[in-house]
């Protein structure tokens, strides 16, 4: 079986499998030699790339667990047919790339129109039929996305309505409903992301919407464009797609199953990205700790292609406080790392110094980590305060959860020489801080 792999309206590439055995091949339309065009792990070159970096970079295109398995089921195909599940659903992917049967002609990439506008009660219905119909996924509708939590994949038009990805229409847009087991899921991480975004970091848009009474999460997608004439795709891939970690299993993206890790990364970004990456990666790791999302992965970290042929960071995204559900609710949700700093494995464990000492490792220059890490320790307290005025209803377990964890991290960083916080006198966080002296 063979698919072609089309880039910015170029047929760049051909997947193959024979035997079971994957392989990739550019075509002459691929050019310059040495560019990471469709990976990092896979630069132009005359060579055909084995199993190992094709299997690990495509499968990383597909849904995984119970998604992977109904789309599938869907299909009329086994659960382990990488190369069935791209041919159906490669047309709209993670990144600028499609993959689809030889002889089609790739999609445009046009916007929605007004006329392809879907009211609230249909999108409620699209929403809760997520669970038998993954991403949105129907006759019409060829989407894929990674990850296992429910989500549906829309375009938004000019006037803020949605339509459906059907046809050439790209998808801008990720809607994600509350996780079954998780109260509070989606604001939990909107309240995340938009402290993120206000702290300064480069993060995905995030908000709350509400079809029909059913509530949203809504996360416009960094790998699109509104560009005139319609939507262009960005290309990006995962670290577990650019460190060719084959991910059979979800578990395998965490750095404890053997994924990808932080210096890997940071690897990554020297050969192909710049400094300012770097400090953005940094930057990404102290969010994570802060927080308390000990769920950050191999797949929540990514890359953006340059048209000049580097890479650099993505945005953050997909970021929650997992601890705040052990503390509020006593839920037994692990506090293992999925990307470890500095050796350390609990996030509880981490404190300021070892996120200095993870940044070393990567080549950092000490008071250049140091310098990043008091910039954003600085913007925190006002960052907290307006993402609390932006996310409606942040619990308050929540919210004092992250502020004491902030304070903690603040208060660690205060060392002779260093930049002391600024903090008004006799204010509520000026007194915490002196309460609490204490790692993450």
């Amino acid at each position: 079986m063979e698919l072609e792999v089309w880039l910015d309206g170029k047929h760049v590439a051909t997947l193959s499998e024979n035997r079971r055995q994957m392989s990739m091949a550019y075509t002459d339309e691929a050019r310059p030699i040495g560019a990471p065009m469709v990976s990092m792990a896979m630069p132009v070159s005359a060579r055909r790339y084995s199993d190992q970096k094709a299997r690990a970079f495509f499968r990383g295109l597909l849904p995984e667990g119970e998604a992977r398995r109904m789309l599938a089921y869907d299909f009329g195909l086994n659960e382990s047919d990488d190369m069935g599940l791209l041919a159906a659903l490669g047309k709209d992917c993670a990144g600028a790339l499609v993959v689809q049967p030889k002889g089609n002609v790739p999609p445009s990439g046009v916007a929605a129109s007004i006329h392809d506008a879907l009211d609230d009660p249909e999108i409620a219905r699209r929403l809760q039929a997520l669970p038998v119909h993954p991403l949105g996924v129907d006759a019409n509708i060829r989407v894929s996305l990674a990850g296992v939590q429910s989500k549906l994949l829309l375009g938004r038009l000019d006037d803020g309505r949605w339509a459906l990805p059907a046809d050439d229409v790209v998808s801008t847009h990720l809607l994600k409903p509350a996780h079954r087991d998780l109260p509070n899921s989606v604001v939990n991480e909107a309240f995340c992301m938009n402290l993120a975004a206000s702290a300064g970091l480069k993060a995905a848009r995030t908000t709350i919407s509400s079809f029909a009474g059913t509530q949203v999460l809504v996360s416009e997608r960094y790998d699109r464009q509104r560009r005139a004439g319609g939507i262009a795709r960005i290309h990006q891939e995962d670290a577990c797609q650019a460190l060719s970690v084959l991910t059979i299993i979800p578990e395998q993206k965490y750095e404890e199953f053997g994924g990808p890790t932080l210096a890997g990364i940071a690897g990554l970004l020297d050969q192909w990205g710049d400094a300012i990456s770097k400090e953005d990666l940094l930057r990404q790791v102290a969010l994570h700790v802060i927080v308390g999302n000990a769920d950050a992965h191999g797949k929540n970290v990514s890359f953006l292609h340059r048209e000049d042929g580097t890479v650099g960071l993505a945005p953050v995204y997909d970021v929650m406080s997992t601890v705040y559900y052990s503390t509020a609710f006593g839920r037994p949700m692990s506090t293992t790392l999925g990307l470890f700093v500095n050796g350390k494995r609990d996030i509880n464990e981490v404190t300021v110094e070892d996120l200095l000492g993870e940044a070393k490792r990567w080549g950092m220059k000490y008071r250049t980590a140091q310098s990043v890490l008091h910039q954003l320790l600085e913007r925190f307290p006002d960052a907290l305060n307006q993402a609390l005025e932006d996310v409606p209803d942040v619990p308050e377990a929540l919210a004092e959860l992250v502020r004491k964890r902030m304070l903690s991290a603040r208060s660690e960083a205060v060392r002779p020489g260093q930049l002391a916080p600024r903090l008004k006198p006799g204010s509520d966080d000026s007194a915490r801080l002196r309460k609490h002296r204490m790692g993450f």
